[in-house]
């Protein structure tokens, strides 16, 4: 690879993160100076939770036995209990219970 494409690569890597960090840091000082609607508070909670949804799935689906263990309990104990922190401590418990008992 030659010099000057080492230096373009980087060049674009460098541009690629200034405006990935840019439109985050842009959008919280707008979001922070708006006023939230209802409506608006709204679609952002479910926005959130649709995208935590959209990247857990696949994990769920392609992981072991122990992934799905822990997603079913931690599901669980969130619906019941209201907790996230709960719900978190009880999917790594799961998991690494699973981890331990049926993996060698």
């Amino acid at each position: 690879m030659s010099s000057i494409t080492v230096w373009q690569s980087l060049l674009a890597i460098m541009l690629m993160a200034a405006i990935s960090y840019g439109s985050r840091v842009m959008g919280l000082l707008i979001m922070a100076r708006l006023p939230l609607s209802p409506n608006v508070q709204l679609f952002i909670n479910a926005m959130s939770s649709s995208v935590l949804i959209a990247i857990i799935t696949p994990i769920i689906v392609h992981g072991d036995g122990g992934t799905r263990l822990a997603a079913i309990m931690a599901g669980m104990v969130a619906i019941i209990f209201r907790s996230p922190l709960a719900s978190i401590a009880i999917g790594i418990v799961c998991a690494a219970g699973w981890r331990w008992w049926f993996i060698p």
